[in-house]
């Protein structure tokens, strides 16, 4: 099996021999050990014959009749890796990433997919540095009845719509647990899946609750897993007589939203909660008071809660503390650590997540500097992540390629786990913005070759043109 690094050239009919829709050098043709007779293109999901004739010329250019590119969505001068297949008679470029997002992140021109809008440019950037074909499209523009669907792709630090071939593999985005759980989004992901074949990871938002009975089925697990349980108010007076602090979350929440602190005071209950940008603090001298209060705020909130041992935790300038370990699979579909950062909690709130006003700190300064006893190293922090990684996917059902992983760690040195995400942010895993890419970027890219099968064939940089001019165009 050949493989290459091309660029794509559209042209009009007037440019091809007949009966022609494709041509490329002789070296090139040389290089893929392609046959004389018609062959299958295939760009994503999307294919037709090709009927190919070459050139004598060193130019990576493969021409394609624009007919032809409009069967496989194939966009001009897109830079893509090309391989034969010998036994299929197929001629794939690619791979094609699609990344699912929800409509309304959608921004203006200056920021398309508005807080998104960055971390997206650069997996643009990181596809095109290995050859991979992104595309950014919402569940509302996958046109299932027509084999395509319409999306946003980066070329000249811009987007633009256009239509697209069905991807390779599609890493889910979407930003809200309400429109994932549609059931239009939900069957076309299924026939994406079971019809099509496309992988698709990250395919869904983790509930706390499930998480949690799911890692406590492991000896090993259950020791860093704060006690826990479904939210009833007989079990909440249980866990204050314990514990004197208990959290209660909401089991599908994100981003800090809708946690309350329940602490016990001289038999008083003491309610703290974030509003807007700021901490809410009630003090309930009847215990019945506050369990009306706590009513109204979860039958509010329309997600079941639970209830969460509060832990005597470290703190780093007086502050709360945690610290989130981002792991992926790489390029071999291996769970390995891609950064691990500190999120100290804004001194108004209860939380450390940097939609509540926390910040970034390197994890290793934050960890040298809390007083623990017996506290671990930033290494075994990584790795007691990783496990917890790697147990999570063995237990459960379901494809993922990154998990956030949130561990704190009390006085006594000991780790507890508090959260696995699986849509780790993508504005605060990093304490060094001024990173052209970022590494999380490049190892997605890294796993989209592994996932789909291309990276014995993937090559990085751009192809190498001739210094000469290309005569083999008609002039104009």
């Amino acid at each position: 099996m050949g493989h290459a690094r091309i660029m794509i050239q559209v042209l009009s009919e007037r440019y091809f021999p007949p009966q022609v829709n494709m041509v490329v050098s002789q070296s090139l043709a040389n290089r893929l050990q392609l046959p004389n007779h018609p062959i299958w293109a295939t760009f994503g999901r999307s294919s037709d014959t090709a009927i190919i004739t070459t050139i004598q010329t060193q130019t990576p250019l493969v021409r394609i009749h624009s007919r032809l590119a409009e069967k496989l969505k194939i966009r001009n001068q897109q830079s893509l890796n090309i391989y034969y297949d010998t036994r299929n008679a197929k001629l794939h470029f690619g791979p094609v990433l699609g990344i699912l997002i929800n409509q309304d992140v959608l921004g203006n021109d200056k920021l398309r997919f508005g807080m998104m809008t960055r971390f997206l440019e650069e997996c643009a950037q990181a596809c095109a540095s290995k050859g991979v074909a992104l595309v950014v499209f919402s569940p509302e523009e996958i046109r299932l009845s027509k084999g395509f669907l319409r999306g946003w792709t980066y070329q000249g630090k811009q987007w633009s719509l256009t239509e697209a071939p069905f991807p390779d593999t599609v890493y889910n985005r979407i930003t809200s647990r309400r429109i994932e759980r549609r059931r239009e989004l939900q069957q076309k992901l299924s026939i994406l899946r079971n019809t099509y074949q496309i992988p698709v990871f990250n395919e869904t938002f983790l509930n706390k609750q499930q998480v949690h009975n799911l890692l406590a089925k492991d000896v090993h697990m259950r020791l860093l897993l704060p006690e826990t349980y479904s939210y009833k108010p007989k079990r909440l007076r249980g866990m204050l007589n314990r514990h004197n602090v208990v959290y209660l979350k909401p089991t599908n929440g994100s981003l800090g939203q809708g946690i309350i602190r329940v602490t016990a005071v001289d038999k008083k209950w003491v309610c703290q909660y974030t509003e807007a940008t700021r901490t809410v603090t009630r003090v309930f001298p009847r215990v019945e008071e506050a369990f009306r209060h706590l009513r109204q705020k979860i039958i509010g909130s329309r997600s079941p809660y639970l209830i969460q041992q509060g832990l005597n935790l470290v703190k780093w300038d007086g502050r709360p503390v945690d610290f989130r370990v981002l792991i992926q699979k790489n390029g071999k579909g291996v769970w390995s650590v891609t950064s691990t950062v500190a999120r100290v909690a804004n001194d108004q709130h209860i939380v450390s997540n940097l939609a509540r006003g926390g910040t970034l700190r390197k994890a290793g300064e934050v960890l040298a500097a809390v007083q623990a006893v017996n506290k671990p190293t930033l290494q075994q922090i990584r790795n007691k992540a990783l496990s917890i990684v790697e147990t999570f996917e063995r237990l459960s059902q379901g494809h993922y390629a990154e998990l956030g992983v949130d561990l704190v760690l009390d006085r006594q040195g000991k780790l507890w786990l508090l959260e696995l995400n699986s849509k780790p942010s993508k504005t605060d895993e990093t304490v060094n913005p001024s990173t052209v890419i970022r590494p999380s970027v490049n190892r997605l890219v890294d796993y989209v070759s592994y996932i789909t099968g291309w990276d014995s064939f993937l090559t990085t940089g751009n192809p190498e043109f001739p210094k000469q001019p290309d005569r083999t165009r008609r002039k104009r």
